[in-house]
């Protein structure tokens, strides 16, 4: 298991997040408010953007029914299937 820096920008912290736990679960670990809806990657509800570049290139989606290429070129994911692949800045609650 691999273990990633990821810093929350609204929450004002960095935490650890393992590359088998997905972002929304790792801020309610925290015991952080975040948005969800569905959980299963087929609403906009959790989505957030990573300000470091294309989704991509930091998360590995787990599902993803609603968002393209494009938006996930620049930068947008959806928490409750995004796994870390690298260290990265979240700014959530931040839909395309």
């Amino acid at each position: 298991v691999e273990v990633y820096e990821v810093e929350f920008t609204k929450e004002g912290e960095t935490i650890e997040v393992a590359n088998n736990e997905n972002l929304l679960e790792a801020g309610e670990d925290e015991g952080w408010d975040l948005p969800y809806a569905c959980r299963e990657g087929q609403c906009l509800s959790c989505a957030g953007h990573i300000e470091d570049g294309p989704a991509l290139d930091y998360i590995r989606h787990d599902g993803n029914e609603m968002l393209d290429e494009n938006e996930m070129g620049d930068g947008y994911c959806l928490t409750c299937v995004a796994y870390p692949v690298s260290d990265f800045t979240l700014e959530t609650s931040e839909s395309p």
